[in-house]
């Protein structure tokens, strides 16, 4: 229990190395074709008018200006007048329709220009707005990205006072964060003071039956009458009894020692069906039923090989503890899924489980109800199961009895790293 802030670490670093995939970026690609369409399409509009009006106008023939000119000049000859102005005019008129005839050919090659100019425009226009528009978008996500990773600790760059409604919103993931902080802060205490209230009950639960014997035997050693010995036999008998119970102690502040020192792991390649040969060959001769390992596949691992020691020697040992001497032979089974998971399988024909055990309540009596158990068992494998980033079962067993399942990555040091 004293290593919560620990157990919380290793939480926060089972989470996967790499983030989500960013999401596509289409906001500036839709701003962009949406300026140029509500931009262009009326200008097109309007370039296609102004052309047709420009045509009609430009199209209006100089024939009977000519016709006219050609009058006047008859009329000026016959009266003898020089025609001096008349070319003049017929001169102007000339330049005047080749002008025309210029202005006919340009027109669609301007307005072809202006269109695209205010494509220009409005396209950089577009990406400089989606810029502005997106950046607090992708500062807000990299936030998001960082909660998502457990680090509440991040906080997003935002002037002060806010100056538009995306600063506003920057601001408010700031707040959110912090109170999301203070209250991983405020539930880790309350988790702590409730982890203490559980070691004391636990700890008053154990004590209370060894110090309530320790407390028998010694009236049993007080003479009845002042004057009188105590009688040898009943003075042996209490202190064999004070004897035994001390070495209860003991062993239960050993335990709780073990617990609290178990080394950090080290992780290396465990062939895992060898090590669980080891382990069943181990507590085979103590067991009062036999202990088989299931044949099945080579699996090979890489994990803490003391640290798997001790948790499958744990839950064979519980296993054997469980069966009566006419039970079924404990057995464990060992497979690999075909995600990469590997699966080892515990299984008693003991009285067995009332319901499924997993998580914290593997952790929450710590009371053993086993002679000399110091109820640490559970916790240590459950521990070891963590540390390796993997998760311990106990379930009633399809026949009765007991089954426990433990589920590991195969490489629980990129789990934890």
């Amino acid at each position: 229990m004293m290593h919560a802030p620990r157990y919380e670490q290793l939480a926060m670093r089972r989470a996967p190395p790499m983030g989500p995939p960013p999401p596509p970026f289409r906001f500036r690609r839709r701003l962009l074709a949406v300026m140029l369409l509500a931009g262009l399409i009326p200008l097109a509009l309007l370039g296609v008018l102004a052309q047709g009006v420009l045509e009609r106008v430009l199209s209006i023939s100089i024939a009977p200006v000519e016709a006219v000119l050609d009058n006047v000049s008859e009329e000026l000859t016959r009266r003898g007048l020089p025609p001096d102005a008349l070319d003049e005019a017929r001169l102007n008129l000339a330049q005047a329709e080749l002008a025309r005839r210029a202005l006919v050919r340009r027109v669609p090659v301007f307005i072809a220009g202006v269109g695209a100019i205010a494509a220009v425009v409005l396209a950089v226009s577009a990406v400089l707005l989606g810029r502005v528009l997106t950046r607090p978008m992708a500062t807000l996500l990299d936030g998001m990205r960082a909660y998502s990773r457990g680090d509440l600790s991040v906080r997003l760059p935002v002037p002060e006072p806010a100056r538009d409604e995306l600063q506003f919103l920057l601001g408010q993931f700031n707040r959110m964060g912090q109170e999301l902080l203070d209250q991983r802060e405020h539930l880790k205490a309350a988790q702590q003071i409730a982890a203490w209230q559980d070691v004391a009950r636990a700890l008053a639960h154990e004590l209370k039956n060894p110090l309530t014997a320790m407390r028998l035997s010694l009236a049993r050693l007080s003479p009845q009458d002042a004057g009188t010995l105590p009688d040898p036999t009943r003075l042996a008998e209490a202190v064999a009894l004070l004897q035994e119970e001390v070495d209860l102690l003991m062993r239960m502040t050993q335990s709780f020692s073990t617990f609290a020192r178990l080394p950090a792991p080290r992780f290396q390649d465990v062939a895992l069906r060898p090590l669980l040969a080891e382990v069943c060959a181990l507590y085979e001769g103590t067991s009062p039923v036999p202990v088989v390992l299931d044949p099945g596949e080579e699996v090979s691992l890489r994990a803490d090989p003391d640290g798997l020691r001790r948790l499958f020697g744990n839950l064979v040992k519980n296993a054997t503890e469980a069966s009566p001497p006419d039970a079924p032979p404990v057995h464990v089974a060992l497979h690999e899924a075909a995600d990469g998971r590997v699966h080892v399988t515990v299984s008693d024909g003991g009285s067995g489980v009332p319901s499924v055990l997993e998580g914290p309540v593997l952790t929450r009596g710590l009371f053993s109800t086993k002679p000399g158990g110091s109820g640490l068992g559970l916790p240590i494998a459950q521990k070891i199961a963590h540390e390796h980033g993997g998760t311990l079962r106990l379930e009633p067993g399809p026949q009765g009895g007991t089954r426990a399942q433990v589920v590991l990555p195969s490489d629980a040091s990129q789990v934890t790293a």
